[in-house]
Order: structure tokens, then C-alpha cells, then sequence
């Protein structure tokens, strides 16, 4: 059975990296490389939380519309019925991420986008992309964990909140069922990383982002990713609509908002730094 959610404009590409087949979701006539619609143009990279991509199909299609070409990353793997790419772990994620961008988007513009655990991935993938690509940008959307939600009993108290506006609907229930342990294992491997420490090296723009509702990610953990991103020359903040997963209930707005890191990453790393923030 089809997802109900995954429409015939959603096309599956696989791509051999080291050794390694990666699965993606790509939106109408975009793809990572070759005859695109924007073909040397920035091209979006999502990394979606928990390994989990269908949900974020939403804010796809919106970078679509924007005339960005944009493909969802299936990592760990959980997305397809294929053997798995790499391990249930943020890092071994953002790591394959880094090596499908190095392989798959030479010469553009590239800009990193994860969500929830996916920020974190989206964090190593940058760290390892910066240190020799110009032309990046990285979107930390809904970032996860907040140091006093490290704790599996602190966090499941903020758990209720962070899902307010989010419709079970979102979820695809044969990702869920393929995943089973492994999201256990994204999970842990989350709760026992500090972005705050590891964003401190990053040097390239990056936006900070989450719903208004979303108990996750509060506005005293923005701050503080923002005010550890040191070595970015560009901290944007923002705050927007919907709670946690809100790149499938509020994707217009999350679009508008990487669109504006696609042109962070068109510009290249050398713009002076700045900091903004709206909601």
C-alpha cells in the first residue's frame, strides 16, 4: 500500500557511494546531478530525524515550487526495503550524507538541511563538507537534544509538547516498521551528542530554526547553538509556525526560510556575520 502522502511526482534514485548504495526521494523534475531544472544552481540536501524521510516530502515539494532542486536523503535506510547504507547513528549519517554530496553535487552549491536528530547529522555532514567545499550552507531545523533533555526520563516529559500540531498522519507506517531498533538507535546516539560544543567549529552560514510550539527545540537552545556558532560568518535565527515536525504542517514557511540559505551558499563564506531572528 502506498503512502498516502507519497504522490506520483515523488521518484526514487539510488546512487553508489563507496561501495555503497544510497536511497533518495527527489520531487518532479529535480534531481541531485545532471539535467536539472536549475541545473548549477543550489541544490537543498535534507537529512530527515530519526531516519524517517517521508514526512519531510512537504517542505520538498515547496523548494520545488521555488524552482530549488532538493532531494531527500534516506539515512540510515529506513525508506526502503534495500540493505542499509550505513549504521542507526547520527554521526555514520551525517557522514554518508557528506560523501553523497561530495559525489553527487561537484561544483554546486549545496545546502544541508536536517531536522530533529537530522540536525545533528546535518551538523557532522557540514563540519566534514567545510573543510574543502566553498558554496555551503547548513539548516538546523527543530534541533535536538537541548542539554537538559539528555536524560531519556527529562525528555519524555517534553515529548507530549514538542507533537502538539502534528497529526499522526505524517508518519509513514512502513518506514516506522522497517525501522523499528534502529530508531531506538538514532535516538541514543543523539542523546549522547553536544552540538552546542561541535557547531562551535563550523565555517560556514548556518540557520537555526523550529516551531514556536515545538518543546524540543525551545528559543534558549536556539540562542545558545547561535551564540556557540562561532566560527560561522552567518547565524541566522528563526522562528516560525506548527510545533516539532513542522516541515510537513508549515512547509511554505520552512521553504521561504532555506531558500534564503540557498542564497547564503550561492554567495559563498565569505559574507560578514550577521544574526537575525523573526517568527
Amino acid at each position: 500500500m502506498t503512502w498516502p502522502h507519497r504522490g506520483p511526482d515523488v521518484r526514487d534514485q539510488w546512487t553508489t557511494v563507496r561501495g555503497r548504495v544510497v536511497h533518495s526521494l527527489t520531487i518532479g523534475g529535480t534531481e541531485g546531478t545532471g539535467e536539472t531544472s536549475s541545473a548549477g544552481g543550489p541544490l537543498v540536501v535534507v537529512v530527515p530525524g530519526l531516519g524517517l524521510p517521508s514526512y519531510t516530502l512537504p517542505t520538498a515539494r515547496a523548494l520545488a515550487a521555488r524552482g530549488l532542486d532538493c532531494v531527500v536523503l534516506d539515512l540510515p535506510g529506513f525508506g526502503s526495503s534495500q540493505p542499509r547504507p550505513t549504521r542507526p547513528n547520527i554521526h555514520a549519517a551525517g557522514l554518508m550524507a557528506a560523501r553523497w554530496v561530495e559525489a553527487e553535487a561537484s561544483g554546486r552549491p549545496v545546502v544541508v538541511v536536517g531536522h530533529s536528530t537530522g540536525a545533528q547529522a546535518a551538523l557532522t555532514a557540514g563540519l566534514a563538507l567545510s573543510a574543502h567545499r566553498r558554496g555551503l550552507a547548513v539548516v538546523l531545523a527543530g534541533p535536538t537534544f537541548a542539554p537538559e533533555q539528555r536524560r531519556l526520563h527529562r525528555l519524555a516529559r517534553a515529548t507530549p509538547f514538542a507533537y502538539r500540531h502534528d497529526p499522526p498522519s505524517e508518519l509513514n507506517p512502513a518506514e516506522l516498521y522497517r525501522g523499528r531498533t534502529g530508531v531506538v538507535a538514532m535516538l541514543h546516539s543523539g542523546l549522547r551528542d553536544a552540538p552546542e560544543k561541535r557547531i562551535a567549529h563550523l565555517p560556514v552560514p548556518v540557520t537555526l530554526t523550529a516551531g514556536a510550539h515545538d518543546s524540543f527545540a525551545p528559543v534558549e537552545w536556539l540562542d545558545l547553538l547561535a551564540r556557540s556558532a562561532r566560527s560561522a560568518p552567518r547565524v541566522r535565527t528563526s522562528l516560525l509556525d506548527g510545533s516539532h515536525n513542522n516541515l510537513f504542517t508549515h512547509p511554505e514557511q520552512v521553504g521561504a526560510l532555506v531558500a534564503l540559505a540557498a542564497e547564503d551558499a550561492a554567495c559563498g563564506d565569505d559574507d560578514p556575520r550577521s544574526s537575525t531572528s523573526g517568527g
